[in-house]
């Protein structure tokens, strides 16, 4: 594998950091001269630019935060005699730093080991009461699951065996999916993402063992798979949310994701005789509205990343939807949804153009996928607007649900009963 090309930027002596980038594996460029990369940079024609770099690395950007992490961040005594302000301890928590910076993605579940990952200790030899939970990081799962981040436990071990101790910040019930097996983790990976109706692109993959790391880089190269240190702590929850989930906890929906998961999994349509009789005892609810202003944060958010039941893929922005809102001629419809056990707020929208008579954006978020609400709202839009709306449709390699809803929008759903807000057209 070829490794990472890397320039090193910074006011920092360059030359006594790079060592430590390439122990990390990384090939690493560092302009001769304090301070000579803000030239080169410039320089089309400079040896840094000839380097064609994959990353400039400002080794001094996250200053600020890793000194509030790391004790001794920062040597004093190195910082006048080399022109380097930061300690051992320092350096290789800026190289850290950079690893979590290119592994960077969104995404939407967290899959975690249990194994010194969750704790300190082997489950299975160490006996449940030797475990010494890293408290801190199981507290900080705890806050990232409140912001709608999905928690998933995928440990190879007997899964006979109780996992979570009374006294432990992390309880089953917190996570979204158990996937507890000696079978291969990708595997586990492929099976919660179909339990949870999402992408194994969603994933990103903590464990302490580099092993399975490995494996999961190389049977599953979609899913991220986050650096390692041990222990996990406090900085390892910050890194997560700020390289992995930022965009978690905006809106209500976000908060609401956890606990719907959850009684999703807890529901399953296995305990069924049938799918009818499954949907039948979730006893599904919804209610539908035009859109106001309130929810233009939870619209943008679906219009970026919806992409399985997404007619036409349109990126919209907030200021978009705002403009579509104050247009006469659209109507922005939004659906809210739940059932016995869970509510999940916005689930689904659809922009309608009455002049075409045409639906031009139809988007419903996976965590609503199954359970037969597009036929409920596409009932709704026509009954309120007099007409049976056409649908444009856009085929994208990820939206092949909404193709097979298309098929026929005007099937039965269970959302006959539900209250209805039809506003005036």
């Amino acid at each position: 594998m070829t490794a990472m090309k890397i320039a090193l930027a910074g006011d920092a002596a360059l030359d006594l950091m790079a060592p430590y980038f390439r122990q990390a594996g990384y090939e690493v460029y560092v302009p001769a001269g304090f301070g000579a990369w803000r030239q080169e940079l410039l320089d089309p024609n400079s040896p840094l630019n000839a380097f064609k770099p994959n990353f400039v690395y400002d080794v001094t950007a996250h200053d600020d935060v890793l000194a509030r992490e790391v004790p001794g961040f920062f040597d004093e005594r190195m910082r006048q005699i080399a022109s380097m302000p930061y300690s051992l301890a320092g350096i290789r928590a800026i190289v850290d730093e950079l690893a979590w910076q290119l592994a960077a993605a969104p995404k939407k579940i967290l899959a975690v080991d249990a194994d010194n990952t969750l704790w300190e200790g082997i489950l299975s030899e160490d006996g449940k009461e030797r475990l010494q939970p890293y408290a801190d990081f199981q507290k900080g799962l705890v806050e990232l699951r409140s912001e709608g981040v999905l928690l998933a436990l995928v440990s190879k071990n007997d899964p006979v065996f109780p996992f979570m101790r009374a006294d432990m910040a992390l309880q089953d019930d917190d996570f979204a999916a158990l996937k507890i097996t000696w079978s291969p983790k990708a595997g586990s990976i492929i099976e919660l993402c179909r339990e949870l109706n999402l992408g194994v692109d969603s994933v990103v993959f903590l464990d302490d063992n580099p092993h399975e790391r490995a494996q999961m880089r190389a049977h599953l190269p979609a899913v991220a798979v986050a650096p390692w240190s041990a222990p996990p702590s406090r900085q390892t929850v910050r890194r997560l949310r700020e390289y992995f989930f930022a965009d978690m906890g905006r809106t209500e929906e976000d908060r609401l994701r956890a606990a719907s998961y959850r009684a999703r999994s807890a529901a399953s349509a296995g305990d069924f005789a049938s799918a009818e009789d499954y949907l039948k005892s979730l006893e599904l609810h919804a209610s539908a509205s035009f859109a106001t202003d309130g929810d233009l944060d939870r619209l943008a958010q679906m219009a970026g990343k919806t992409n399985q039941f997404n007619a036409t893929t349109i990126r919209r922005s907030r200021e978009d939807f705002a403009a579509l809102l104050a247009d006469g001629s659209k109507r922005v419809f939004v659906f809210r949804a739940g059932d016995r056990f869970a509510e999940m707020g916005i689930v689904c929208y659809v922009v309608a153009d009455l002049p075409s008579r045409r639906i031009t954006d139809f988007v419903m978020s996976c965590r609503a996928m199954g359970r037969t609400l597009e036929y409920f709202a596409y009932a709704h839009i026509s009954a309120t607007l007099g007409f049976a709306p056409a649908i444009d449709f856009v085929p994208s390699a990820k939206n092949f649900p909404f193709r097979q809803f298309l098929s026929n929008p005007k099937q039965p759903n269970h959302f006959a009963n539900a209250g209805l807000d039809r506003q005036s057209v």
